[in-house]
């Protein structure tokens, strides 16, 4: 987490199997490593989510690394209270698509399409498991159903329980537009990202 170098080399395998982006919580050497990618790869795109602690949520870091799209953290989100609301209105009046992402995923998600409107993407757990879905045929139903809005899967392997072709086999038959997938080697970084990509460009 602070090694700007390892998380190059890493971010750079993916970008060689096909992968063009990044979901970052900025923390440790991780904005230091995406601006080095900027600078060599004009077409990286940075999507974020905010840090989760009680104060700074971090905002700035992530604007600085040209974030598209940050996602308010689960742990805020999940409250569906005035915090999340201001979180949200922060990111809009930054210039920046606000997202939220989803920890207990479906009474959040129907919190956000009843009482954020502005929020366009969402990062949710999505995995032929179920596991961190909660009512997993509910949230299908809901991912899958609703229209004018973007879904990132996260937690597609089931923290490594599942194997990355059945993953996304079952991502693919869903309403995704692209996933996040946590790596910690070279390795992983190719074969997750080579696998996903064979089933998401169907």
């Amino acid at each position: 987490m602070d090694d700007a170098n390892a998380m190059l080399e890493i971010m750079e395998a993916c970008y060689n199997a096909g992968g063009r982006g990044l979901e970052a919580v900025p923390g440790g050497a991780v904005c230091d490593a995406i601006k080095i990618m900027q600078e060599t790869h004009s077409d990286y795109v940075v999507t974020g989510s905010t840090f989760p602690g009680p104060d700074d949520p971090k905002i700035d870091e992530l604007i600085d690394v040209e974030a598209k799209i940050i996602f308010a953290h689960g742990m805020v989100a999940d409250k569906m209270d005035e915090r999340l609301n201001k979180l949200v209105e922060e990111i809009e009046s930054r210039g920046v698509i606000p997202g939220i992402a989803l920890h207990n995923p479906v009474p959040t998600l129907q919190y956000a399409i009843e009482k954020l409107p502005q929020v366009k993407a969402f990062l949710t757990p999505l995995n032929a498991n179920g596991l961190y879905m909660g009512d997993k045929t509910a949230l299908e139903e809901m991912v899958d159903n609703t229209k004018n809005k973007w879904f990132v899967g996260m937690k597609t392997l089931a923290a490594g329980k599942l194997d990355p072709k059945e993953a996304y086999e079952y991502i693919s038959k869903h309403n995704i537009c692209a996933v996040t997938i946590g790596m910690v080697t070279i390795e992983e970084a190719e074969l997750s990202t080579k696998i996903a990509l064979q089933y998401l460009k169907k």
